[in-house]
């Protein structure tokens, strides 16, 4: 699979803050059971050909609820307890094991996984159920290693010979805390009623309002001996508006709102307040006019910045992508070199549980691969300092540095967590848009866009292709010399990474959090990103695409009446 899309937006939940509590690893059982398989099955399976010499278990054990309301109606009511054994599995030996990505292609193959039975009294079933998913998972990693053997026989040398695999260090650690509870049915009825607030607006095409939440634990031993226990804790509310243009382009405003009880959620009136802002936004954007393509100022608002980051240099900054012979390699021979302006540092932090009082969705205590989470710093007054490291080694980084993730199924890589990026000087938002009027005037340019929100984007990063971003704002506005401004719709940010970050010539201090979900080979991970609103001497600004259908002829009922 080629990285081409490397696709990040807004989802569901938000890590929050944990208190620990008394919590032996040798009292739970999921560690117990697991890790007594472990050890049978690696006397067996060392001695295979090709051997198996390391065994991974990631099980979650979560309660899952929430609730969706559209058009002042339920679509769904969940409640259900979700129990899912993933088994990770490596063939072969450190230096060349099934997980390589092979010359016509990567083997980027799904991991076991299974529903898990209840444990009960002697456990009997569970490790029955453990047995049989790791016998498959060992199946498919000895293939695996087969076509890798064979390909590496054929291709051409790589050009970083580095070791596919290196040995986390063995950790013991457990951590919880009491589930999360609400009050569903006051929340039901909170968001029936608001979603009321799209009755008599024809242009709302169709919205959405929901809450949910995760809570549980999720439980990781491996054949090194490393046991872990750590919370799960993750609730949202949220919702979403959307419409369409004349000429077929759809526009939508959304918000969401991370809590950890119930006194935290936003009143009637905080919610009511918000929504017909964002009703506001969507009627603005629908009749607004489209962006012309242009190269001009651009204020890039502080979420709408740390999107930026995230996607124009953090997937770039994934460590094991750097010694994959597809991959561009934008930042790999420029570790102590310039690649942003001297402005800007960036820190990945995952350690970090909230900022500002706003949990951090990308906040986590251990790594999928069973490594300690820890802070990186990635890029040092514009200078490249190092990269995301998962298990995987690249030239120069020998070791994980906590970033090995991935989605419940898939094979960990290198992913971010809490990415923040820090400014040596700053000014304040007021002087920082006053000087963005006066670049305007000194470039003699009609206008400059100030991009409020993005919802994401892509960013390609194989060599087969360009090596450029494509971001999507969802809230712009086009900036006259005077001050004026109007809402305009259809403008994309697209641009390259060393070229874009060295246009960055003013930064103000109003740090702000984005939380979303970020996509990429190794399945949805939650993230964060942590950015003030910098200025950029120019960036280049393409009309976005539409679908070829026509809105509705007829307006939705629930669009009638008040």
């Amino acid at each position: 699979m080629k990285r081409l899309l490397l696709l990040c937006v807004l989802l569901v939940f938000a890590f929050p803050v944990f208190a620990q509590t008394i919590c032996r690893v040798q009292d739970q059982r999921p560690l117990q059971l697991m890790s007594k398989e472990i050890n049978r099955s690696m006397k067996t399976f060392k001695k295979q050909n090709p051997p198996i010499y390391y065994v991974a278990y990631n099980f979650d054990d979560l309660d899952v609820y929430g609730i969706d309301v559209e058009e002042k109606g339920v679509t769904n009511h969940t409640k259900r307890h979700d129990a899912m054994l993933q088994v990770q599995v490596r063939a072969g030996s450190l230096q060349m094991d099934n997980t390589r990505t092979l010359k016509t292609g990567n083997t980027y193959r799904s991991l076991e996984i299974a529903d898990m039975p209840a444990i009960g009294e002697d456990g009997k079933a569970f490790s029955a159920a453990v047995w049989r998913l790791t016998e498959q998972a060992a199946e498919d990693a000895q293939q695996d290693f087969n076509r890798v053997r064979a390909d590496s026989q054929t291709g051409a040398k790589r050009l970083d010979d580095s070791p596919d695999f290196v040995f986390p260090p063995k950790e013991i650690f457990c951590q919880e805390s009491p589930s999360l509870t609400f009050d569903m049915e006051q929340i039901k009825e909170l968001l029936l009623k608001v979603s009321n607030l799209t009755r008599g607006k024809p242009f709302v095409l169709g919205s959405s309002f929901s809450f949910e939440v995760q809570s549980g634990s999720r439980y990781f031993a491996d054949s090194i001996g490393t046991q872990l226990k750590t919370p799960v804790r993750l609730a949202r509310l949220s919702y979403s508006l959307w419409g369409k243009t004349a000429d077929g382009a759809w526009a939508d405003r959304s918000q969401n709102y991370d809590v950890l009880t119930q006194e935290q959620l936003p009143d009637e009136a905080k919610l009511t307040a918000d929504i017909k802002q964002s009703l506001q936004e969507l009627e603005a954007l629908l009749n607004a006019p489209e962006a012309d393509p242009v190269a001009v100022p651009v204020l890039l608002k502080n979420k709408a910045m740390a999107v930026f980051v995230h996607e124009v240099l953090g997937h770039r900054v994934e460590g094991h992508r750097q010694k994959e012979d597809s991959f561009g390699k934008t930042f790999t021979d420029k570790v102590g070199q310039e690649v942003t302006s001297p402005l800007l540092s960036i820190v990945d932090d995952a350690t970090l549980a909230e900022f500002n009082g706003q949990p951090l969705r990308g906040f986590y205590l251990y790594d999928d691969e069973g490594v300690k989470a820890r802070p990186v710093t990635l890029v040092e007054n514009g200078i490249l300092k190092g990269f995301l490291m998962s298990s995987s080694p690249i030239k120069g980084f020998s070791v994980s540095n906590g970033h090995g993730r991935g989605d419940m199924g898939k094979r960990p890589v290198a992913r971010m967590g809490n990415t923040r990026v820090i400014a040596s000087k700053t000014v304040s938002y007021e002087a920082l848009e006053q000087q963005f009027l006066e670049e305007i005037k000194r470039q003699q340019k009609p206008y400059g866009f100030i991009i409020e929100d993005l919802s994401g984007g892509f960013t390609m990063t194989d060599t087969s292709y360009p090596q450029t971003f494509k971001l999507t704002p969802t809230l712009v506005y086009r900036v006259y010399p005077d001050g004026r401004r109007e809402v305009v719709r259809g403008a994309d940010i697209v641009g390259t990474p060393l070229a874009a970050f060295h246009e960055v010539m003013a930064v103000a201090d109003d740090y702000d959090v984005f939380n979303g979900s970020c996509g990429a080979e190794s399945g949805w991970v939650p993230v964060s990103s942590i950015a003030p609103s910098v200025l950029l001497r120019r960036l280049e600004i393409e009309k976005t695409g539409k679908s070829n259908t026509k809105p509705p002829l007829l307006p939705p009922p629930f669009g009638e009446g008040k």
